[in-house]
């Protein structure tokens, strides 16, 4: 194999590396086992390793490394509280279209906010489906809506159960028609209003019923069921996104509740955060994130 010659620059990193590994760590590697070393990492990031080996054992469908068929891996570094930098690029080639998602690309996971977390992790088996459909929102070659499509469908080809990915999908659908502006967005925003308010006015019902008895509580659990089946039908307005339309409605129906709920407990901790940081910590080493608000 032919020698390799690697940049002035390259070699003063190496050197500075070398240096620092010594002083700090007491490392006695020389310096051309760190650049066997590094062949090994730069292998691993656009090769990958197989199951067994190191190499995910958990298959990632169409999802493969950069320069292989091996299954594609996630490593990021983290630039902020919600922010992350893809270390390792991925490409997704499902026969039909192919896309590549370099390393350095920015990503906050699955776009979760904190209140829902609690139904839908922005990470775990759907975390390279959400990288792509970052990705895809600055590829010019594929619109917000087949961006979406896309999302719920590659999140079934890595195993993602089918009522989650649905429901993903509903989620980033309505944010996408909300983002469209105009007649969409009104829409969207009327939806999310109508049956959020729906749902409560229900939780209600459905509270009062329980504590009444068996004749309000079935009354109370058939207002449901016709709400949910008025959401269906009336969910002829968005066209051929009716399904997204009903799905958001019935997610609506179903959620809403809990949501407030986490809401005003999650409220509830953010408050007494604040007093706690406020009260207990002197000001030079309050919590710089909530030294703003304070």
């Amino acid at each position: 194999m032919a020698q390799v010659t690697i940049t002035e620059e390259s070699a003063a990193l190496l050197h500075e590396l070398w240096e620092g590994m010594r002083d700090q760590h007491g490392e006695d590697r020389t310096e051309a086992q760190l650049v066997d070393d590094a062949i090994r990492r730069v292998h691993r990031g656009f090769f990958g390793r197989p199951p067994g080996g190191g190499g995910p054992d958990q298959p990632t469908g169409p999802f493969f490394k950069w320069a292989s068929g091996r299954s594609a891996e996630v490593l990021l570094r983290q630039v902020d509280a919600t922010t992350f930098r893809l270390s390792q690029p991925f490409r997704y080639d499902d026969g039909r279209r192919r896309f590549n998602v370099p390393e350095d690309d920015v990503t906050d996971l699955a776009s979760v906010p904190r209140f829902l977390t609690w139904l839908v992790p922005r990470y775990g088996r759907h975390t390279l489906a959400a990288l792509l459909h970052d990705h895809l929102q600055d590829d010019d070659r594929v619109s917000s809506e087949e961006a979406d499509l896309l999302f719920r469908d590659s999140m079934g080809e890595i195993g993602v159960p089918l009522a989650r990915r649905w429901l993903m999908w509903a989620a980033v659908g309505l944010r996408t028609e909300k983002n469209r502006g105009g007649w969409r967005m009104v829409r969207a925003v009327a939806w999310v209003v109508l049956f959020a308010a729906a749902a409560l006015a229900l939780s209600v019902g459905l509270v009062a019923g329980a504590l009444s008895g068996w004749g309000p509580l079935l009354t109370a659990v058939g207002a449901v069921a016709g709400v949910v089946v008025g959401a269906l039908v009336v969910s002829v307005v968005w066209g051929r996104l009716w399904a997204l339309g009903s799905l958001t409605a019935v997610g609506l129906v179903f959620f809403s509740l809990p949501v407030l709920l986490v809401l005003i407990a999650l409220g509830g901790y953010l408050a007494l955060e604040w007093a706690v940081e406020r009260v207990a910590v002197r000001s030079p080493h309050r919590n710089p994130v909530l030294a703003r608000n304070l």
